[in-house]
């Protein structure tokens, strides 16, 4: 008896082969969809989260500059209210000594001063130079000079006096009490008579 043979299996076995692979075809498509599709979300994903990350590193940046500016701001601040506060209190100090220039300034100027003993007067013009210096290194400035033009800023009119000549109009004509101001600060104005001058020609002058 002759054995049996299998070769009839064969198309059998091709086709499953062929089924198999088919399959697995499918399957790995499936999974490359699937890998793919997971990839998507994932880059999906990764994408909100790195603008999430970008507005917050935004609004930090922002807030980091607002506490800068307002750190500065506040510096600036305490800078300008100590220069003031400094100010106040020299122009405090100045102004309880003007009193005490003034009286110096008056004796001096006077004609009887250069009668006052040799020794005695050096003695007072250097004492009167050395508070002058220290108060001029304070920032302190006297003026208020004849001569110089008016200004409302800095001077209080007292009273008016003629001008003979035009260049002489609207200029201080005499000081009658000098002026002091610590830089921008007018501590006290200078008391002046400011000279006017008129058009019309002097009285007893016959009209042609």
């Amino acid at each position: 008896m002759n054995p049996p043979h299998h070769h009839h299996h064969r198309p059998h076995d091709e086709e499953e082969a062929v089924i198999d692979a088919e399959t697995r075809e499918d399957i790995a498509l499936e999974e490359e969809e699937v890998s793919a599709h997971a990839l998507k979300d994932t880059l999906r994903t990764l994408r909100t989260e790195l603008v999430a990350c970008k507005q917050q590193r935004d609004e930090n940046l922002a807030g980091w500059q607002r506490a800068k500016a307002d750190l500065v701001n506040f510096r600036r601040s305490v800078e300008e209210d100590r220069a003031r506060d400094l100010t106040r209190a020299r122009g405090s100090v100045i102004r309880s000594l003007i009193p005490a220039l003034d009286s110096f300034a008056s004796a001096m100027e006077a004609e009887s001063w250069k009668s006052v003993e040799t020794g005695w007067r050096e003695g007072i013009e250097r004492t009167v130079q050395q508070i002058t210096k220290a108060l001029h290194e304070l920032g302190l400035e006297r003026f208020g000079r004849d001569g110089e033009a008016f200004d409302p800023t800095l001077h209080e009119c007292v009273s008016v006096a003629p001008a003979h000549e035009p260049s002489k109009d609207h200029t201080l004509a005499h000081v009658l009490q000098a002026g002091y101001r610590v830089q921008d600060e007018v501590i006290r104005p200078a008391k002046v008579v400011v000279a006017q001058y008129a058009d019309a020609p002097p009285a007893g002058t016959a009209n042609p």
